[in-house]
């Protein structure tokens, strides 16, 4: 285990000969771009409960709250699109990476989608997005481009089939994680490094499927404070994201 940002040559090594990396990132490689995370204080379950008077934090993301009140998710969801966010330093390693031939899959619990805007392509959103999106009445389903106006508005948009409400792919408490991921999930492909990057592995299964892959094969968790996991993994570097990613991009010069 490592404290600080120290790369011991075996690690480098390691980083280097890597093919098939399976990478997993939480909130912490998004929060340098802009974008606060959900759980920490001030974060936003704090904000919403008390911007959008949510009879409590998690409703901004309760299927069965939106069904009665969607009005509070489209009303962040404006808030988030249209700041002017442009992927971390750490997004843009990956894609490096990516590009470098290194990396298996990106397992992210990110709706933001900067991975895709820092150029990687094997992304899977375990979380969902808001690429796109479906009718809650018929299913009918849309493009992101068919309901954005209302969305970056802050308006709730409606079917143009039904007048029912489309709700964008983002997976509510209550509902099931994405096909992308649960066939992963179920598949567990062949993989000879774990990367965690940015989560503290509380988030289920997202987390589970990574801790399943620690033991099995040389694991590292970048993390700003310690886990419940820690040991768990070969390398620990508690440390911000960027700041792991510039030093390591120096090193291998992807």
């Amino acid at each position: 285990m490592n404290e600080g940002i120290v790369f011991e040559p075996h690690f480098i090594d390691l980083m280097k000969s890597s093919t098939r990396i399976l990478v997993v990132t939480g909130a912490g490689i998004s929060t340098s771009a802009g974008i606060i995370d959900f759980r920490s204080p001030g974060g936003l379950y704090e904000v919403a409960v008390h911007r959008y008077e949510l009879p409590y934090p998690e409703a901004i993301f309760d299927i069965n709250y939106f069904k009665r009140n969607p009005e509070p998710f489209f009303k962040l969801s404006a808030e988030l699109l249209l700041a002017d966010i442009e992927p971390s330093l750490c997004h843009r390693f990956l894609a490096a990476l990516e590009t470098n031939g290194q990396i298996l899959h990106i397992i992210t619990q990110n709706i933001d989608m900067l991975h895709e805007k820092a150029g990687s392509r094997n992304v899977v959103e375990g979380h969902g997005s808001y690429r796109s999106g479906r009718c809650i009445s018929c299913e009918e389903i849309y493009q992101f481009d068919d309901f954005s106006a209302d969305l970056l508005r802050g308006e709730v948009p409606h079917c143009s089939i039904c007048g029912g409400v489309i709700k964008p792919d983002v997976v509510f408490f209550g509902e099931l994680l994405p096909d992308s991921f649960m066939k992963i999930y179920h598949n567990r492909p062949r993989a000879d490094l774990l990367l965690v990057l940015g989560t503290s592995l509380t988030v289920h299964p997202i987390a589970g499927f990574a801790l399943d892959y620690a033991p099995r094969i040389p694991s590292v968790l970048v993390t700003r404070d310690p886990t419940s996991y820690d040991r768990d993994f070969d390398y620990v570097f508690y440390c911000a994201l960027d700041d792991f990613a510039r030093e390591l991009w120096e090193v291998l010069d992807v």
